[in-house]
């Protein structure tokens, strides 16, 4: 075993490696249940590691040797019940951290080992560069020594006092312009603004860092470096406030913690009530910056535990669990595996009713909020980037951060198999995954859902053909129509006039026509003449469809529906408005749109039903009568758009078209059996029966299109 090989023999007589020299012990903070602790301090590698009561009493007897004599030693002197296996397990955790001196033969040759085996390969390393890349950029200690006594004038209660009376007043002061202090951000939109906002942001976060820094120099901890992290190349500001493990004083770790968010609060403060003595202007704007957004989007990041931000610091010191992500995930774990094969193994530590459910709840938070954050990197990784590189980062995001834990899991469920029973958690565990291959692989997939239409085989919208005055209305809603009857009647001044324009026009033209025999020079200017006589003709004739058109007819027969009203005789009306709507009274008709996707599984002749929105309705039998061949460029049913509350998502684009964001296909679909005529559009929803297929024979159908479309293949 490991802990065999760390020790050298002295006189035939085998002795223990000391702690190295440097390694110092530091007092740590009392546990939930008063014990002690203690904190070994590596400085070569600025780690700390906080041990227990059994650790200590275990150090202090090591000079005896042996790991069954230090046991022996610790129960017989102690009430502790320390075992050899504990012994040599706390030996092999020393020696695997480098704690212990190198001793005794072949030490050299044990620590290249150990240090080849830590080191991760090329490809490994990479990625973890990539994901995470530290960059020191400045050592603050002597800068802080310097500045301290100024620094410390902000911890006093003086300061505290007037800051919050500044803040106070700032909200006052900015309710009172309510309206122009949100409408200050429009000075952002420019080169100015942006520069000026771009330093309130780098700005803030200096403070948020220098709060963290001067916090932990006020408690004596040393600050051996600031600079950046570059988090999926996104950089973030970093402090190295690690000495503050040495402190015993749990609430004094919790206000180094804090400290950054205490600062923008305190910036806050003081940008708001500048902000209502500053000019209007980009300074005011970068002003509003730090007292609005800023500090929010900084709490709100902050203080959320299940990331390693602050907020993850605070919790792991309020409730004295160091390590807590570590420690609540192989909880979680162990449970886990409890729920599933019931293997009847220990927890890997023993908690409290209370703390155990806490752990595990934030371990199993943490795990739903990263699969949901880190497949959001990848989408936002492969969108940012150039086709095929941005669907290979995406391709290494998911891998690493979503499929190499659960593939990790799975190997820990193969090396215990051998302790697994069959018993009531593997009888429930087999059920539930045979379950869910079939859910994967078994074509069990045809339905097609698609949001759909029911209205008029035939409807035809009538509108105001010329910015016109009313004059006679023959329609009224429910009416019987005839194809060609007169509904409404309008009349324009200018219409008419160009009317008389073009008749006196033509009369002057015929007139020429009738004398040109008596005259030589108007017989050789004949052609022409015949040539004006045509084109007044023609103007004649366009300047009275116009004034036709002025009638308002139905297109065809049917019902008239949804009339303008009221609507009065002498009123004037702008081109285009609706006055009605002519519907086929004999026949209704569902027209739906299924996305890309789905248009291989759906056919012609193929069973659905339809569903209206409104309460009450019933399911309607339908059947795929047309399907179109290309994708709908405009949407010709707005009760579908998204923008109208329908359920196609779809944007506006020139004269107020509706464009779908995806490509969709026209279905037109036959009610069957007897329906009564739709009076008027009615959206719902359409279920389609089409080739059935499993849920990954999609999944992976979508991936190779995505995959073939981004490659430029």
């Amino acid at each position: 075993m490991a802990a065999a090989t760390a020790g050298a023999t002295v006189g035939g007589e085998r002795r223990l490696p000391p702690l190295r020299d440097e390694v110092m012990l530091h007092e740590g903070p009392r546990g939930r249940d008063g014990a002690p602790s203690w904190t070994l301090h590596d400085p070569g590698s600025n780690r700390f590691f906080r041990i227990g009561w059994a650790e200590m009493e275990m150090l202090a007897r090591w000079h005896l040797g042996d790991p069954a004599a230090i046991a022996l030693a610790v129960a017989r002197e102690t009430t502790i019940r320390t075992t050899t296996a504990q012994v040599e397990q706390f030996i092999r955790f020393l020696w695997s951290q480098g704690l212990l001196q190198a001793q005794g033969d072949g030490a050299i040759e044990r620590m290249r080992a150990q240090e080849a085996a830590t080191r991760p390969h090329f490809a490994k390393w990479l990625l973890k560069t990539y994901l995470f890349i530290r960059l020191p950029l400045v050592r603050p200690d002597r800068f802080l020594d310097a500045t301290m006594p100024l620094a410390k004038q902000l911890y006093t209660k003086a300061f505290l006092v007037v800051t919050l009376l500044a803040g106070m007043l700032g909200v006052h002061l900015a309710l009172r312009q309510w309206d122009a202090f949100t409408t200050t951000f429009l000075h952002f939109f420019s080169l100015e603004g942006a520069a000026m906002a771009a330093l309130a942001l780098t700005g803030a976060k200096i403070a948020h860092e220098l709060g963290h820094a001067y916090t932990a120099k006020r408690f004596g901890c040393r600050v051996p470096s600031m600079g950046v992290v570059f988090l999926v190349l996104w950089p973030v500001l970093y402090t190295d406030v690690t000495d503050a493990w040495k402190l015993s004083s749990r609430r004094r770790r919790l206000a180094i913690g804090a400290a950054g968010m205490g600062a923008e609060l305190v910036l806050a403060c003081y940008a708001t009530l500048a902000w209502s003595f500053l000019p209007d202007g980009p300074l005011r704007s970068a002003a509003f910056l730090l007292g609005s957004s800023t500090w929010v989007l900084t709490v709100l990041i902050n203080v959320n535990p299940l990331m390693r931000f602050d907020g993850y610091y605070l919790l792991s010191d309020a409730l004295d669990v160091p390590n807590l992500q570590d420690r609540a995930f192989a909880l979680a774990r162990w449970r886990l595996r409890e729920w599933l094969f019931g293997l009847g193994a220990r927890p890997p530590e023993v908690w409290p009713p209370a703390m155990r459910r806490l752990l595990l709840a934030y371990a199993f938070a943490t795990w739903i909020y990263r699969f949901f954050l880190f497949f959001g990197i990848a989408l936002l990784v492969y969108h940012l980037f150039f086709k095929l590189l941005g669907l290979f980062l995406m391709i290494i995001e998911i891998g690493w951060f979503i499929l190499r834990p659960i593939q990790v899991e799975l190997r820990e469920w193969l090396r215990q198999r051998g302790h697994m029973r069959f018993n009531r958690n593997v009888t429930a565990t087999l059920a539930i995954a045979v379950g869910a291959v079939g859910m994967l692989f078994v074509p069990w997939q045809g339905t097609i859902p698609a949001p759909a239409v029911l209205k008029a085989a035939y409807q035809q919208q009538l509108f105001v053909p010329k910015g016109a005055q009313l004059r006679e209305r023959r329609a009224a809603a429910g009416q019987r129509v005839a194809a060609g009857e007169p509904l409404f009647r309008f009349e324009s001044p200018d219409l008419q006039e160009d009317y008389r324009q073009a008749q006196r026009k033509l009369d002057v033209v015929q007139a020429r026509v009738q004398v040109q025999s008596l005259s030589r020079d108007l017989i050789d200017r004949s052609q022409t003449t015949w040539r004006e006589l045509e084109a007044a003709q023609a103007a004649l004739a366009a300047a009275a469809a116009e004034l036709d058109r002025l009638t308002v007819r139905a297109p065809a027969g049917g019902t008239l529906v949804d009339v303008t009203d009221p609507l009065e005789p002498g009123e004037w009306l702008r081109e285009g408005t609706r006055l009605a709507t002519v519907v086929d009274a004999e026949r209704s008709v569902v027209e739906a749109y299924v996305p890309e996707d789905a248009l291989g599984k759906l056919q012609v002749g193929a069973s659905g039903r339809f569903l209206a929105d409104d309460p009450g309705g019933r399911w309607i039998p339908v059947r795929v009568e047309t399907v179109a061949a290309t994708s709908s460029r405009v949407l010709a049913e707005p009760a579908l758009a998204s923008i109208h509350g329908g359920g196609i998502a779809t944007h506006q684009g020139k004269d107020g078209a509706l464009v779908p964001e995806a490509p969709v296909y026209r279905v037109v679909l036959r009610p069957e059996g007897p329906l009564p005529p739709a009076a008027r559009v009615t959206r719902g929803e359409v279920l389609l029966e089409g080739t059935r297929e499993s849920l990954m024979a999609r999944v992976w159908r979508i991936a190779v299109g995505v995959f073939v479309r981004e490659s430029g293949f």
